[in-house]
């Protein structure tokens, strides 16, 4: 992992997710599974990161995390293209096509977490790890089909501990229309 990155994040913190439901979630999971399989990486759940590595207690983060679910109505996330970084976290991704409505929600769970992080690169994972660029080619070849969006109704806190690759999701809440 790039230390710079590691320092810069908190390692074990929580972070507000927006995931896919039904069908879409369902692909998303085989091809993370597939890949993690094959290339000896970490499975998560699939998710977009709408704020991450903010710190609190547990139950203030519950609530906060309630009250930007009401101030936020539902939207779709579209997806742009694969693509692949030298960041373990971003290793290989889906583009995440930014509209209003995304930026809109990002500025509202921001603010009410009093949180301030610049570098918001939205995108759905679907392999952690340090790979080379082949691996990485390779990978993408044996990706076949891809969902083209979802529907984001619910906005999920989550747990992070990026030192023992462990995510857990909290609780969810309905974005209301």
């Amino acid at each position: 992992t790039n230390e710079s990155d590691v320092l810069k994040r908190n390692p074990v913190s929580y972070s507000i997710w927006l995931m896919p439901e039904g069908n879409v979630k369902y692909q998303f999971k085989k091809i993370i599974y597939m890949l993690s399989t094959d290339f000896d990486g970490p499975i998560f759940t699939p998710h977009v990161t709408l704020v991450s590595s903010f710190l609190g207690s547990e139950k203030e983060l519950l609530q906060k995390t309630e009250i930007i679910s009401k101030k936020i109505k539902p939207f779709e996330i579209s997806f742009g293209d694969i693509e692949y970084s030298g960041d373990f976290f971003r290793s290989l991704f889906l583009k995440i096509k930014v509209n209003t409505k995304l930026k809109t929600a990002r500025d509202i769970a921001c603010k009410e977490l009093n949180w301030n992080e610049n570098d918001y690169i939205p995108h759905l994972s679907l392999v952690y790890g340090d790979y080379n660029r082949k691996e990485k080619e390779q990978m993408i070849s044996t990706v076949k089909i891809i969902p083209d969006w979802f529907l984001v109704d619910h906005i999920f806190l989550a747990h992070n501990d990026e030192i023992n690759l462990k995510w857990k999701v909290i609780q969810g809440y309905p974005l209301i229309n």
